[in-house]
């Protein structure tokens, strides 16, 4: 996805993601330490030193998706995600919380955020799990625009492409699946407090994901 110029590229999973991050040092701290975890995790962060510069950033340059710390003591998140979302209604916002903070997510997603991921449990591919969600979610939403008539291009070209061509096709919308399952799972994990059963169901879930991801892979 081009949020410059609000085009859209197919979210595949050897494509790096680029994220634009904008709060402060804990926050980045956490976020850099996240990624130092998960070496091999497809994403390039770049941090913003300023709203201003974030600005600057997403006029200039092609992000993936947009970080924001909403504890910042540098500037009010939720009200830069506001302005973010008026001036980029397509932008995946990935909101960034701390969970102690009482209707933080609420009033984030009320803002503009299309995700809010909790501090103490980022991880780099909780983060890409996310931005890859969004945007199945806008492919979705865009298809559902043009009406039940349309057809990706990806499907109207598959009945000339080679067989090998194909199983590649298959195999990115499978993994981009997989990441879709991920993402949710993560979110769930981060919301049920309930019965043991519960958590490790959502846990098997997410086990059964990555294994049927690293399987795609090897058979490529």
């Amino acid at each position: 996805m081009n949020c410059q110029g609000q085009s859209e590229r197919p979210m595949i999973d050897n494509v790096v993601l680029r994220i634009l991050f904008l709060g402060e040092n804990p926050s980045w701290s956490k976020l850099s330490q996240a990624m130092l975890e998960a070496p091999d995790v497809p994403l390039h962060v770049h941090r913003a030193q300023s709203p201003a510069d974030a600005f600057r950033a997403l006029s200039t340059e092609d992000w993936d998706a947009l970080a924001i710390d909403l504890h910042a003591w540098s500037f009010q998140g939720l009200i830069s995600v506001q302005k973010i979302r008026s001036e980029y209604p397509t932008m995946p916002l990935i909101a960034l919380a701390h969970p102690a903070v009482k209707d933080v997510e609420k009033r984030a997603v009320e803002a503009g955020a299309s995700r809010c991921l909790k501090l103490d449990k980022l991880t780099a591919w909780g983060l890409h799990a996310a931005v890859i969600s969004i945007a199945m979610e806008r492919q979705t939403e865009l298809q559902q625009q043009k009406g039940p008539e349309a057809q990706p291009e990806s499907a109207k070209s598959t009945e000339s492409q080679s067989p090998a061509t194909k199983i590649e096709v298959i195999s990115h919308a499978l993994n981009n699946l997989l990441c879709v399952i991920s993402a949710h799972a993560d979110i769930l994990s981060e919301q049920v407090v309930g019965p043991e059963p519960a958590v490790h169901s959502i846990s098997e879930i997410k086990k059964a994901a990555k294994s049927a991801a690293d399987l795609i892979h090897r058979l490529r």
